[in-house]
């Protein structure tokens, strides 16, 4: 006997607790399938009703009080007017700056393919005159230079 009482418990033994009750949403909404009788579902309406006027009359600390949520800016017939000349505006600006910009990069290529015309014609020279020379030296020997 002394060794069983050496040994200790794996869990310690407590009651069970009561099982928790059904909420009452759960139950008015997704309790599944259980049958009410009439008591019930007398009860069962008379909370739904004290919940519903709960709800809607808010009784406690804010009544009396207007709600802040109550009132709410409405727009006259002009503001989605507003709205879209802003837009415009935006998009009419943008649309002028892609077009400068499509017109600086026109000149930008312009005086980059003078300049390209302007070093292949210098080129051109630099090769002849480098062939003039080497003509003019091409049978003399380096003691005649």
């Amino acid at each position: 006997g002394e060794l069983t009482e050496m040994m200790g418990d794996l869990f310690i033994g407590h009651d069970m607790p009561e099982p928790p009750k059904e909420s009452f949403f759960k139950g008015l909404f997704g309790g599944g399938s259980r049958s009410l009788d009439r008591e019930d579902r007398v009860l069962t309406i008379q909370r739904l009703n004290s919940t519903l006027l709960m709800l809607l009359f808010s009784v406690g600390e804010s009544s009396g009080r207007a709600s802040r949520t109550v009132a709410k800016h409405i727009p006259g017939p002009n503001a989605g007017a507003e709205g879209l000349r802003e837009r415009v505006t935006t998009a009419t600006g943008e649309v002028n700056m892609a077009h400068q910009m499509v017109l600086e990069r026109g000149e930008k290529l312009s005086q980059l393919e003078e300049r390209t015309a302007r070093m292949m014609s210098e080129a051109e020279g630099f090769s002849q005159s480098a062939h003039g020379l080497m003509l003019k030296y091409k049978d003399k020997k380096w003691y005649q230079l």
